[in-house]
C-alpha cells in the first residue's frame, strides 16, 4: 500500500469518526442518514462511509462534512 493510499484511508476514517462525534452517537448518525446502526458500525469497521451516505451527510451537516472529505477516493459524483 502506498503512502498516499494510507493517507487517504486515514483521512476517510478520521472524517467518519468526526462525523459520528458531531452527530452525537452512531445511533444518532444512523437516524440522521436513514440507515441502521449496524450499517454505521460497518462503516466504522471498514473505515469509511458509503458514497451515497457521504452525499447525505454533507446535506445534513450543511457542508460541515463534505462528501469529498468523507470520500476522497470518489472521483465522479452522481447526484
Amino acid at each position: 500500500m502506498s503512502y498516499i493510499t494510507k493517507q487517504v484511508k486515514t483521512q476517510e476514517k478520521m472524517q467518519l469518526l468526526a462525523l459520528v462525534k458531531w452527530a452525537g452517537s452512531k445511533a444518532s448518525l444512523a437516524k440522521m442518514l436513514d440507515v441502521s446502526p449496524q450499517v454505521v458500525s460497518g462503516w466504522i469497521k471498514r473505515g469509511r462511509i458509503s458514497a451515497t451516505a457521504a452525499v447525505e451527510a454533507e446535506k445534513q451537516s450543511r457542508g460541515l462534512f463534505t462528501k469529498r472529505a468523507l470520500r476522497p477516493d470518489v472521483s465522479e459524483w452522481r447526484l
